[in-house]
């Protein structure tokens, strides 16, 4: 697939060639002058499908026409008369429109693993494409497994749930999106904005967020890691015991370390372990454990 951008703005051609190699890949792009494209016009050459100008340019698309708004103009050629239309495009709407075309865009999904499952523990690993509508969607597949294994109940599955959405949105929009904080703070739209332009563009597209879960009747541990920059750990708990610190950032992490009975961290900061302890002491012990009195024999302490 071929898209011509008609430019004597050198600017404006390398802008429209990062979005397009960011966005579609495979899109082979090719530069044409304007001189060079007005003698194609004369010799009554095939325009082509896909066509791009600078918004400013009313040698291109006629007397009258005045796009200077605009990101970029899109022209469209009508097969029966050839004549070209042309439509201003916004930076958003441009990249909406290189992502339709890419054959190879694939929709974000959760891929699960099942490692190996028994009535007494489950063992999985998750994958989940950059698209932070799945968040939700992940939550509950994880809050499953105390229901399934009986480890909490009430009001201590409410507070972890929290907990854990906290981490996955961390993991989603500060790990893999590098979207700060600081636009969240301060009320600003751009912060679910800025989400959804790079979920369209590289890198961040590219990305993955990974999970695994290990369940069974004694707790459930749950590690997320994500593929951004990671962040200061030890400089963010230090916040968590700051209250003044806290009214700027930080409050995510104290909420994810009060709803969780162990949060545990890897050195870069893109990889946390949350764990929650089952309640109670209604639990099947597994072979070999050191209360059983026999390791061939399994034992219900109550």
């Amino acid at each position: 697939m071929q898209i011509q951008v008609i430019t004597n703005e050198a600017s404006f051609f390398r802008e429209v060639y990062a979005v397009c190699r960011q966005t579609c890949p495979q899109l082979v792009i090719v530069h044409k002058s304007e001189e060079h494209w007005a003698v194609l016009q004369t010799l009554g050459k095939d325009p082509g499908d896909l066509l791009i100008g600078p918004p400013c340019e009313s040698r291109l698309y006629g007397d009258g026409q005045n796009f200077e708004n605009a990101f970029a103009v899109l022209g469209s050629v009508c097969q029966n008369t050839k004549r070209i239309h042309w439509n201003p495009l916004t930076r958003n709407d441009f990249i909406l429109w290189l992502r339709e075309l890419s054959p190879m865009t694939r929709e974000a999904t959760i891929i699960e693993d099942v490692v190996f499952q028994t009535p007494h523990v489950r063992l999985a690993q998750l994958r989940i494409g950059t698209a932070c509508r799945l968040i939700p969607v992940l939550r509950d597949r994880l809050m499953r497994g105390l229901r399934d294994y009986r480890v909490v109940e009430g009001t201590r599955e409410n507070h972890f749930c929290m907990a854990l959405e906290e981490a996955l949105n961390n993991a989603f929009y500060h790990g893999n999106l590098q979207i700060s904080s600081e636009l969240k703070e301060d009320g600003s739209p751009r912060y679910i904005e800025l989400a959804a332009e790079r979920e369209l563009l590289a890198p961040w597209c590219h990305r993955s967020v990974y999970v695994t879960e290990l369940v069974s009747a004694f707790g459930l541990w749950i590690t997320i890691w994500d593929e951004g920059r990671g962040f200061n750990v030890a400089a963010a708990i230090e916040r968590c015991n700051d209250p003044e610190a806290l009214l700027a950032s930080g409050r995510g992490l104290l909420l994810m370390r009060g709803f969780s009975d162990e949060m545990f961290f890897n050195v870069s900061g893109n990889e946390v372990t949350l764990v929650l302890y089952a309640d109670g002491q209604n639990r099947e012990m597994p072979l070999g454990t050191a209360n059983s009195a026999d390791p061939l024999e399994r034992h219900v302490f109550v």
